[in-house]
Parts: C-alpha cells; structure tokens; sequence
C-alpha cells in the first residue's frame, strides 16, 4: 500500500474511471478503476481530489490497475480555496513527468492541502509550494549570490531575475545599475529588483503585502518558460473567484 491523492479524473468505458494519481514512492501514474462510478462501489466518494488515500496498484504496464483504495483524510476545499488547490494539482501535472519520484514533494504537496483547508489566507501557500516545487525540480536559485558569478548580492544594486539561473545583475554597457539609475524605459519594460529587497524576499516573510506581491511575481517570472504560453484553467478560475468575492 502506498499513499495518494486523485490529481485528476475521467470516465473509462461504462463505470469505470482513469485516474491520474500523485503517489508517495512512485510520483505520478495512471491507473484505471473498472468499477469506480457503478452504483454500488464504494470508491466513487474515496476517488475524489483533494482526498488522502492508501493504494494498492497492480500492473506491469504504463497504466495500473486500482486493486484497493482506503479513504485516510479528506481536505475540505471551497471557494478559492477548491481553486487554489485545483491550481497544484495542475501544476503538478503539466511539470512532473509520469513514474518519476522527487523525496518530499509529495509530503509538501498533502502539507499544502492540510493548510488550505484549515486557513483563510491562500497566497502565502500557494507561493510556498510553488518555490518548493521549483526546488524539487532542481530549479531554485540563490537569494544571497548572483547566478553570472557567484558574487555576493549588494543591497544597492539592481539585478534582473533569470528563469531557470536566478538574479544577475542589471547592466548598461557593462556597468552594473544602482537604485535610482535605471533609465525610465528599462524600469517600465522589465522587472528589476534591489539587492536588499532580494534579501527580504529570501527571508520568506511572506505575511507581509509587499513581500508577497514581489515573491508573486518572481515566481510569475520562474514559472513562465516551464508553463509555455498554454494558459493554465485553474489559474483563470482561481482569479475570477478572487475577484468575485
């Protein structure tokens, strides 16, 4: 047995179900549940997002078989809250290759759903698991050195974010810019950011506004070559929720 979570479900033939399944051990795998949406199964209230189960697969090939399923803990989500946490497990699935296991995301990933059904604030969850999916993928960066060479960040210069690197120092005919020199059209056609508001960011006080509105679009800016221009569904509804409310 093993533990899991639904990321994703579809009908298969007359009452079963293909799962998409975020698993301890074993990353992502399909599988399918033969008898899932008949009337008298008991797994059509257990396969549901959102809802911590124990797994037993079987199966050599690329999609498993669902041999059991126990219910272990449910995370009631509504609202924005149901959005955000569609908004992970979207993320999961557009970055996280299939039978491929990362230690702790899956931990990271339930902790995420423990704290979006237990508090009010979203963001500051979502920000956190969106930078420690980033480390699972191999993809964080450093907050006290620059990615170029390695220097130590300086609190009065200005440095540019690179996806994929990190921060690097902002330049103009190879002289590094200070607070207060960038020209007007580079400041409003890029995002730079101060050394010393790096630092702050690094510190992941993110109950403050403005760090999380800096740290929101950092991780905008990781995330925008892994995401590709295919727009993600759950951020859009996540966004009309926010503004509806």
């Amino acid at each position: 047995m093993t533990r899991a979570v639904v990321l994703h479900r579809w009908p298969w033939q007359e009452h079963g179900l293909l799962l998409d399944l975020f698993t301890e051990g074993f990353g992502r795998v399909r599988a399918i549940s033969k008898y899932a949406r008949s009337r008298r199964s008991s797994l059509r209230a257990t396969l549901e997002p959102f809802t911590l189960i124990d797994i037993e697969l079987k199966g050599r090939g690329e999609v498993k078989n669902l041999a059991r399923a126990d219910s272990v803990q449910n995370f009631p989500l509504r609202s924005v809250h149901l959005y955000s946490g569609l908004y992970l497990n979207e993320l999961l699935q557009r970055l996280l290759p299939e039978h491929t296991d990362l230690p702790g995301l899956f931990i990271d990933y339930v902790k995420s759903l423990e704290l979006l059904s237990e508090t009010q604030v979203i963001e500051p969850v979502l920000r956190q698991f969106e930078y420690r999916l980033l480390c699972h993928l191999d993809l964080d960066f450093s907050f006290t050195h620059d990615a170029n060479d390695g220097n130590a960040i300086e609190p009065g210069i200005l440095y540019r974010f690179v996806a994929g690197s990190g921060f690097v120092p902002a330049q103009i005919e190879n002289e590094a810019l200070y607070i207060g020199e960038a020209p007007a059209e580079t400041a409003s056609s890029e995002w730079l950011i101060s050394g010393a508001e790096i630092s702050v960011l690094g510190q992941f006080q993110l109950a403050n506004p403005q760090v999380l509105k800096q740290f929101k679009q950092l991780m905008r800016n990781a995330y925008a070559p892994l995401l590709g221009s295919k727009p993600l569904r759950s951020r859009e509804l996540l966004l009309a929720a926010v503004q509806n409310k």
